[in-house]
């Protein structure tokens, strides 16, 4: 018998392409647009339609991006293989990108370079999906903020524009998903801490989410704690996220938050680096049955989180 081969034509719209591998149309439009990485085919009335081929192209620039390769070279390396580049070649690139970004955001923040910094961080944000982001640039920007002590003022500001913009782009996102229901899978209430640097990462985890076709709410947890069971009634939401990347307080953790939390009637994850920070710490929260862990890189996260939703 001859095995058909599945047709490649281009079929999958724009929304199916952003939910499957996570990077939000915005971002597709701009590889397309800025950088030539992608060629949809478009129907009668202009709008964007994917192929396979072109699914398993975006998955290419997300490998190189995730290694360093700063976008505007992308194209280029696609173009000549990556087998073709020597040893010393791919150290370059994987140290390259995300490296100069980090540089250039503290170069910014500590001459506080208002118009330059806006315009990199809506670059950055237009054109790089949130998830890699997240993992490959403000974590280790944030350690770096942290060793600048004497430098509390630039740190300040970074972390008000890096808010503003991503509060932006992810008001635009959250619009456009919910004018598309079809695209929107679920919802979810994420909870918000206090601290400028703690927004920044949870307002980066969000645009993560709805870039994967997740709806997302979020919350002061001190705003949605009492009468909790209620507040997710009203809201609607599948789930409560609790993302954190750094350490909070021992009584929050073992006092506090366990007495809040028990009588969920809808799961709760907790993300973030602090998972690992406080596991010991962690223990009463993880005997309540609706609570779980999810680990790893942010990407790994999301489809954990996608397949639980479904559920």
């Amino acid at each position: 018998m001859v095995e058909i081969a599945p047709p490649t034509e281009a079929s999958l719209p724009i929304r199916e392409v952003a939910r499957r591998t996570g990077v939000h149309p915005v971002t597709l439009r701009a590889w397309e647009r800025r950088y030539g990485l992608l060629t949809p085919a478009r129907t009668s009335k202009g709008h964007r339609l994917y192929s396979e081929e072109e699914v398993r192209r975006i998955e290419e620039v997300l490998a190189c991006l995730a290694r360093g390769v700063a976008i505007g070279q992308v194209r280029e390396l696609l173009a000549r293989g990556p087998s073709s580049l020597s040893a010393k070649e791919r150290e370059a690139n994987t140290a390259g990108g995300w490296r100069e970004m980090i540089d250039e955001a503290l170069n910014l923040s500590q001459n506080f370079d208002e118009p330059k910094l806006r315009k990199q961080l809506d670059h950055w944000i237009s054109t790089l999906p949130a998830s890699l982001l997240l993992d490959h640039w403000l974590k280790p920007l944030h350690t770096e903020l942290a060793r600048l002590r004497r430098s509390e003022a630039a740190q300040g500001f970074f972390w008000q524009l890096v808010n503003e913009q991503l509060l932006l782009a992810n008001g635009i996102a959250r619009r456009n998903l919910n004018k598309d229901r079809l695209a929107c899978e679920s919802r979810v209430l994420l909870l918000d801490f206090p601290g400028e640097d703690q927004r920044a990462f949870v307002q980066l985890f969000c645009a993560t989410l709805l870039a994967a076709g997740i709806g997302v709410v979020v919350l002061d947890y001190r705003a949605v704690l009492p009468g909790l069971t209620e507040n997710m009634r009203k809201l609607d939401v599948h789930a409560l996220l609790w993302y954190s990347h750094r350490a909070q307080p021992k009584s929050l953790l073992e006092e506090e938050l366990p007495r809040s939390f028990q009588e969920l009637s809808k799961p709760l994850r907790l993300v973030g680096d602090f998972v690992e920070l406080q596991s010991a710490s962690l223990d009463n929260l993880k005997k309540i049955p609706m609570i779980s862990v999810l680990s790893g890189t942010t990407d790994f996260v999301v489809t954990q989180l996608r397949e639980q939703l479904k559920r």
